[in-house]
């Protein structure tokens, strides 16, 4: 075991006996902890040498492979807050965590969004790419249809209806949900499925495979969205299209309780969080909409 997880399993003991939590809180505190150590293994880094500037990648990494609540991203914070200032309290980490991991802080690890023009880019990127079919569809499955990278990449053939314009993701909690296909989304993922798709011998049902027929993996999606996306200023995650589904849908007027329906969201709150609409979009609709303003620019 490396001594990054010998440390966590230290700072549970510490939970367990010191601070008397039960084993359900503690197996929590594991859950949320052991994705944080596991990348800094991954990273080879040691926890004595992680810098802030490298705890800021973890998160902003993890906020947008995951579809998280402002409150799952809070326990995740106050987790590894603990773990943090127990290991200063250790001498085995060295650096002042408070101003990064306060809860104010929260909004800057929630996903950006993509302007329609920027989309537009992301797709014309993976037209010109190495697979762009395979490439497009899943594009299509994380921004036309707002899925979660886990649902685009864990959709079967089965759960696809082209005939009626129809994709039933298994979401959170193994609840099913009926999300609508656009025309050009349709024409795309059909594209993939019936001349890009064979070719790779699929060994699984999966609609985007790898190169080798089988499931594509989370970091095999994230590869692709940084291909497509470096051209942005912004940091793109595979989150980032379905976040920014959420945002195009409310600009144009939808209700919040049909994007809760189409995002699979148990709670309206989650939803909410899209809910920050481009400041400048909401002033050109007041200049466009407002009375006065239409009698001052008429």
């Amino acid at each position: 075991m490396s001594p990054n997880f010998n440390r966590m399993d230290t700072y549970l003991a510490f939970l367990g006996v010191e601070r008397n939590l039960s084993p359900a809180t503690i197996q929590s505190y594991q859950e949320d902890l052991r994705h944080f150590v596991g990348w800094l293994d991954d990273n080879g880094i040691d926890l004595k040498e992680l810098t802030p500037e490298k705890l800021d990648e973890f998160l902003t990494l993890t906020a947008g492979l995951e579809d998280y609540s402002p409150t799952s991203i809070a326990r995740h914070f106050s987790s590894l807050r603990g773990f943090l200032k127990y290991m200063q309290s250790q001498g085995e980490y060295d650096f002042s965590t408070e101003s990064m991991l306060e809860r104010p802080k929260l909004g800057h690890y929630l996903p950006e969004y993509l302007t329609r023009e920027e989309v537009d880019s992301v797709f014309e990127s993976a037209a010109k790419g190495k697979n762009p079919l395979r490439d497009t569809a899943l594009i299509e499955l994380m921004y036309s249809a707002g899925l979660r990278i886990s649902e685009a990449l864990g959709i079967k053939l089965s759960q696809l209806d082209l005939d009626n314009e129809w994709l039933t993701p298994i979401g959170k909690g193994n609840k099913q949900r009926l999300v609508p296909l656009g025309s050009k989304a349709k024409e795309n993922l059909k594209n993939w499925i019936e001349l890009g798709r064979p070719l790779t011998h699929p060994t699984t049902d999966n609609i985007i495979l790898n190169a080798r027929g089988k499931p594509m993996s989370r970091m095999g999606a994230w590869k692709i969205v940084q291909q497509h996306t470096m051209h942005l200023t912004k940091q793109v995650s595979p989150h980032t299209f379905r976040h920014s589904f959420a945002t195009h849908c409310l600009e144009a007027g939808m209700d919040l309780r049909v994007l809760q329906e189409l995002l699979g969201h148990a709670d309206i709150s989650t939803t909410q969080i899209y809910t920050h609409i481009d400041k400048e979009f909401i002033k050109q609709e007041h200049r466009q909409f407002h009375p006065r303003e239409k009698d001052r620019m008429g």
